[in-house]
């Protein structure tokens, strides 16, 4: 990731272009394995633009990807060993760190980075595809712990680079379908966190410019593609990265999302999804237990905001209506995360509350919380103002200073 810092001025992080990542991953490898890789593939992180923590209760999320990407270069071997060496991105710290496996001694229950490396290598593996021994070189600019969906971009990109060195013909949508239940199965089976499907089936299924309407009432999810084109209004989106996330949040995570099913068998229901809309608030209101009540409730509402976020993105009224309903869809998408599921923290809440006071249309946090990025909706004019206005307000707080992406 390549900072672009001035004194006393916000700091962006920068993207880099397709052809600086693919030749970052290549110099690493020839670095460190020798030779030139059999393929070179990325994948980007995810922006959940509404609807985060819905999507293992199959309910609705609107998303995006980044362009900042995470990069990868591969060579088939002729046995079972893997060798993995990644550097200068967020995944590892230090200037390169390696890891060396075989395929025979894959086991689900791994952690730490190389197990997304591993898992998805073993997902493919049991869904039947044909596979030998490589050697795996990974660079990144998806800043870690933000929300934004670094660890599927590394899932992503393995796959799709294996994809690529194997050839399994998984470059079709049907291939792409296919290639994000293996990675869901990475995340899940393999590393063993209680993850849902809204990461792999945006990194891998959405194109730039452009957002995508998931579904996951069903597996997979079905997925409706809207054009993202707020840059030809003059809009754009804004990410306050405010630092890692917290320590314990995977813990916090799985018991939402117990709490979630939990809600649903209280309910007599497989999943939040099956109430109906016109009495689902009234139903999750009925339920005793206090934090189970208030989570049901996020979930339930939370969908709700993403019908409406849809219906005014693709509306025909006036474009400034549009965006100014959205950008308070967004501001009650971060008062239920903060208040009902109780996944922000007090520098969300700033960088919220402090972009919108700069002009901001609207923002919230951005993934699964406990830190990391928040997204705000912001007039291409006033983007320097927001970002200065929220670095300045961290400041006075003495928090450490947040870094700027665009999107």
């Amino acid at each position: 990731m390549t900072a672009v810092p001035r004194e006393d001025a916000p700091l962006w992080l920068r993207p880099w272009s397709l052809d600086e990542g693919a030749d970052r991953a290549r110099g690493l490898f020839a670095e460190t394995f020798e030779g030139e890789p059999d393929a070179v593939a990325s994948a980007p992180g995810r922006l959940t633009v509404i609807g985060d923590h819905t999507d293992y209760s199959g309910g609705l999320t609107l998303a995006t990807v980044t362009p900042h990407r995470t990069f990868v270069a591969a060579r088939r071997r002729d046995d079972e060993a893997i060798r993995v060496v990644a550097t200068r991105g967020d995944l590892v710290d230090g200037p390169s760190t390696r890891w060396e496996g075989a395929l025979s001694a894959l086991t689900p229950g791994d952690d730490g980075w190389p197990s997304r490396v591993a898992g998805i290598v073993w997902a493919l593996a049991e869904r039947g595809y044909p596979v030998t021994g490589l050697d795996i070189a990974v660079d990144s600019c998806v800043p870690l712990g933000t929300g934004l969906g670094s660890s599927v971009a590394l899932t992503a990109a393995v796959g799709r680079v294996l994809d690529a060195a194997w050839g399994l013909a998984l470059d079709t949508e049907d291939g792409a379908v296919e290639l994000a239940e293996a990675c869901f199965e990475a995340e899940s089976a393999y590393v063993g966190f209680p993850c849902g499907r809204l990461d792999p089936h945006t990194a891998l299924r959405c194109e730039d410019g452009e957002a995508v309407l998931l579904d996951f009432s069903e597996v997979p999810p079905q997925l409706t593609r809207y054009p993202l084109y707020f840059h030809e209004y003059g809009l754009r989106l804004l990410l306050i990265d405010t630092g890692p996330r917290r320590e314990g949040w995977r813990d916090a995570y799985a018991r939402r999302s117990r709490a979630a099913a939990r809600a649903a068998a209280e309910l007599g229901l497989p999943s939040l999804r099956e109430l109906k809309h016109d009495e689902a608030l009234a139903r999750v209101a009925a339920l005793e237990d206090t934090p189970t009540r208030i989570r049901a409730r996020h979930i339930v509402s939370e969908s709700m905001r993403v019908r409406d976020t849809v219906a005014a993105l693709s509306g025909l009224g006036p474009a400034h209506d549009r965006f100014t309903e959205i950008g308070a869809l967004m501001l009650a998408s971060h008062r239920s995360l903060s208040s009902d599921y109780r996944v922000s923290t007090p520098e969300l809440d700033l960088a919220v509350d402090s972009a919108f006071a700069a002009g901001a249309l609207g923002a919230r946090l951005a993934g699964a919380g406990f830190g990391g990025c928040a997204v705000a909706l912001v007039r291409t004019t006033a983007l320097d103002r927001v970002a200065e206005r929220v670095d300045a307000d961290f400041t006075a707080r003495g928090y450490p200073r947040p870094a700027f992406l665009q999107v």
